[in-house]
């Protein structure tokens, strides 16, 4: 790697290392529970740290935990640390709300528009993800959804239609044409209200507490003939802002996964919380995850210019 791009890398991960640090302990102080999600989590694991070529943090909340992180942040945290509500603004970047760090700004960033964005993202930043429950008919839920994104991409300030072909060019084009005229704030909330479609994720009292639930359910349905799994829980989670990202398309995860309780990674020597199966949801997304992808590839999705 460049020095000057590794250079770029430890400063943005000092950065990252701060408003993660602050993240957890808003979250601990008010009994939030949250999990290292995406390459954060996968750092964490491989090389308890960030990984060294990436740039930014990713985090994930069930539905409940993160309404109520919401609710707190911006009274407890360090001005610094500005939090983006993405239905807050007139602008489509994605459905991701976004915790940006205002010291350090980028003089230019891969995705380009700075100032169309007014500069909200030029800054490292920490993604906020979101578990909702699965709604009856999922797959009209992520279809519709697919439907809004192409919509809100009408509010960008270009969209790159070589990404597409055959017919699908044709129906992205009309999609987002149509999506300038419906105002990004309107579909916003037709997204959002989508997201929770399925009900409100949840977490257990405890893990002790949903194994002798489970246990208790399984006593019953022994005694009344029926069989059931010790820790069988029918709850369907997916991710409802990584939507329409290929990787997660139609990805879903059993209760498991989160309900009942987080394991610890360690980055920088500090402990944070992870899903209690990554191993398992590691190789769901990554397939190989310990294995490290071709050196070409080892580099900063995002910006490695950063603006004195």
């Amino acid at each position: 790697m460049k020095p000057e791009v590794q250079q770029y890398l430890d400063r943005v991960h000092e950065s990252d290392f701060a408003m993660l640090c602050e993240v957890d302990r808003i979250c601990k102080k008010y009994n939030i529970q949250y999990y290292l999600h995406g390459g954060t989590m996968l750092g964490a694991v491989r090389h308890e740290d960030f990984i060294p070529w990436d740039d930014d943090v990713d985090i994930l909340f069930l539905r409940e935990d993160y309404e109520k992180f919401l609710e707190v942040y911006e009274k407890e945290a360090d001005p610094r640390f500005k939090l983006l509500r993405f239905e807050q603004y007139p602008q489509f970047f994605d459905f991701i709300t976004k915790i940006a760090d205002s010291e350090l700004t980028y003089e230019e960033t891969t995705f380009g528009a700075e100032d169309f964005y007014d500069h909200r993202y030029s800054h490292p930043t920490l993604d906020l993800f979101v578990f909702d429950k699965e709604a009856d008919n999922h797959k009209w839920q992520l279809v519709r959804m697919k439907l809004l994104y192409a919509l809100a991409m009408g509010h960008r300030p270009y969209v790159d239609y070589s990404k597409f072909s055959g017919a699908m060019k044709v129906v992205s084009f009309v999609l987002t044409t149509i999506g300038k005229l419906v105002p990004f704030k309107v579909i916003a909330r037709k997204y959002m209200k989508l997201q929770r479609l399925g009900g409100v994720a949840q977490r257990a009292a405890s893990a002790a507490q949903g194994s002798r639930q489970a246990g208790e359910a399984q006593g019953e349905a022994v005694s009344s003939g029926m069989s059931s799994a010790p820790g069988a829980d029918e709850t369907t989670l997916f991710i409802s802002n990584e939507q329409p990202d290929p990787r997660y398309w139609g990805l879903d995860f059993d209760a498991e996964h989160l309900i009942y309780g987080p394991d610890t990674a360690k980055i920088r020597g500090r402990e944070f919380p992870i899903p209690k199966h990554h191993d398992r949801w590691l190789k769901k997304t990554y397939g190989d995850y310990m294995s490290l992808p071709p050196e070409d590839k080892r580099v900063p999705m995002h910006v490695n210019v950063i603006k004195e």
